[in-house]
């Protein structure tokens, strides 16, 4: 391998990616695979044993409170002797009370039960000896007897139902013992948990005891979220022959092992929440392990990114930062040559680059300018032949029917006008040249029209110095003269208005008159901007050629509105952006000819 390639920055990139990441990645594989299967497997076990030995201790004393049920009728005197004596006498009720303090000494030697009782079914009456909630337990009894009292004595069962009273469940179990009396036993839930609920799960672990169907029956110091993922699992994925179940909490991205032990015929079902990472904190050798991590991973970290940035990160910081000037237009940007070969050949290729892109742009804004220059000048010479030859068809006329002051006057007028259109080829004019321009205008056709043409100017005195393109607001006058005369002997008044709106910074030119207005397929091409000069063959042109000089002026911003007034009459509103006039513009005062 030669000396260029060695110092690549494929070579570099990969090289060092392998000497860091490679032993990470084993040790995180080898402790994930083997450590966590091999652990899990053990702990599960141990734990499994430990849950199943409490149940089945747990089920040998419902077994053994089941015998004793059915004993009752056949080796209780007491219990005998009640279904012989008179209901309500002084011997029922000794008999009564010798039953209930059996029931209370019976008690003591089944340390899962919480009451004993004995239900009368022909006088409704109910024995309880209990340590806790006795108007409870009275309350539930007398709810469960209608169906109890269906039993068949002679069919033994070993079954248990649960009951909830104020919210805590319970296991009873009632045994029909002869035709009138019911006996039966109560049994706490969380009795049937405390064994396993006792034990160290870890920090969010813990045992709960659920129904069939994942609802909690007993307490718990597992939170709320644990205890729903361990009812969602119990539900979702029950297998009383799988050793242990992987639930992973997805508001938390917790992970436990999930030990579900299912008891009394699948009635109620022992689950254990065992978080995973208990199971590591009582391994002392992996929990050293565990504990070096995050400062190995910390030393690791900080060796590629110092690896990175020496290789990557900072030649690459280089040419983003050469390259966020360029986009801002700054093209003078030279970047040093870089350590890598592949970084050097870049850098060299980007000044390269530049270099070749300044002179272009350069070249192109030059030869843009030039043109810009030139299709501004031909748009503001299209519209002056249309200007000469109504002039001439004026003087032509008045000539004719030899109206010498009125030619003497007309020619003042057309002097003024005249020469506004040879000094038209500059850019920009102020607004108060362009309306003297316009009067000229109107002036001359007033002369022509004396008693059918009126016209109204309505100037902001402070829009007087705004400047605008030559010949922006004549093209539309002159269509109101030319378009508004087709009504007939009705005189013609057209209106212009000037208005400056200094909280917009711009300018409203209003063009109206009480002609005949668009026509309905014209004015929604005007709206919708696409009426081309050679639709109309001249009628358009001016129209079209403002919009394009307009366009042409930087920061102006044109709108032009094209609509009829309701009165009938066309309407056309120019709003631009108010254009100062300042020192470096090149404006020469124009001479009009009546003005001397």
């Amino acid at each position: 391998m030669n000396f260029r390639s060695r110092h690549s920055l494929r070579f570099k990139f990969i090289t060092g990616f392998c000497l860091i990441m490679i032993p990470l990645v084993l040790f995180l594989y080898f402790n994930n695979v083997y450590a966590m299967s091999i652990v899990r497997d053990q702990v599960s076990q141990t734990n499994r044993n430990y849950v199943l030995k409490n149940v089945e201790e747990n089920e040998r004393i419902l077994q053994e409170t089941n015998r004793y049920l059915y004993s009752l009728g056949e080796q209780d005197p007491d219990i005998i002797s009640l279904f012989f004596l008179p209901y309500g006498s002084g011997d029922y009720t000794i008999a009564k009370q010798r039953i209930v303090n059996k029931f209370r000494t019976d008690l003591g030697f089944y340390d899962l039960l919480d009451g004993l009782f004995l239900y009368d079914t022909v006088h409704k009456d109910t024995l309880l000896a209990t340590q806790r909630g006795y108007d409870d337990k009275i309350t539930a009894i007398k709810a469960i007897m209608p169906r109890a009292s269906r039993m068949n004595s002679d069919v033994p069962t070993h079954e248990w139902e649960i009951v909830e009273t104020k919210g805590s469940f319970h296991l009873v179990k009632t045994v029909r013992i002869n035709e009138q009396f019911i006996a039966g036993a109560w049994v706490p839930i969380n009795s049937l948990n405390a064994r396993v609920h006792s034990a160290d799960w870890g920090e969010g672990g813990g045992s709960i005891i659920l129904s069939g169907q994942g609802n909690p029956l007993s307490n718990t110091v597992m939170p709320q979220h644990v205890v729903r993922l361990a009812s969602e699992y119990q539900s979702d994925h029950s297998d009383a022959d799988t050793l242990y179940q992987i639930a992973e909490d997805a508001e938390t991205k917790g992970r436990y092992l999930l030990i579900d032990i299912p008891a009394h015929d699948a009635v109620i079902n022992y689950v254990v929440m065992l978080p995973e990472a208990s199971i590591v904190r009582n391994l002392p050798v992996f929990q050293r392990i565990i504990q070096m991590i995050p400062l190995a991973a910390f030393l690791l970290l900080v060796s590629v990114l110092f690896f990175l940035r020496q290789v990557l990160f900072k030649p690459m910081n280089t040419l983003i930062s050469g390259m966020r000037k360029v986009s801002r237009g700054n093209l003078n940007v030279k970047l040093a040559p870089s350590s890598s070969p592949e970084f050097t050949f870049v850098t060299d290729t980007f000044n390269q680059m530049t270099a070749e892109v300044q002179h272009l742009k350069i070249s192109m804004y030059e030869e843009q300018l030039r043109v810009q220059e030139a299709e501004l000048k031909q748009l503001q010479m299209q519209i002056n032949p249309h200007f000469y030859l109504n002039s001439l068809h004026i003087i032509h006329s008045l000539a004719a029917l030899h109206k010498h002051e009125l030619v003497q006057k007309m020619a003042e007028h057309l002097a003024g006008y005249f020469r506004f259109s040879m000094q038209a080829d500059r850019n920009l004019i102020t607004l108060r040249d362009e309306l003297r321009h316009i009067e000229n205008y109107l002036e001359i056709q007033m002369l022509r029209f004396p008693e059918r043409l009126k016209y109204e100017l309505n100037v902001d005195p402070c829009s007087e110095e705004m400047l605008l393109p030559p010949l922006t607001v004549q093209p539309f006058v002159e269509n109101s003269i030319v378009h508004g005369f087709k009504q007939g002997k009705r005189k013609l008044i057209l209106t212009i208005s000037v208005h400056y709106v200094p909280e917009d910074g711009k300018l409203l030119i209003r063009i109206e008159d009480n002609g005949t207005g668009f026509s309905e397929d014209v004015l929604q091409r005007l709206q919708q901007g696409v009426l081309r000069p050679v639709e109309a063959t001249g009628s358009s042109i001016g129209i079209w050629n403002v919009q394009h000089r307009l366009e042409k002026v930087i920061g102006l911003q044109p709108v032009i509105q094209f609509k009829n007034s309701p009165d009938g009459g066309a309407v056309v509103i120019l709003t631009i952006v108010y254009k100062k006039k300042t020192e470096r513009e090149e404006l020469g005062d124009v001479q009009l000819a009546h003005r001397g």
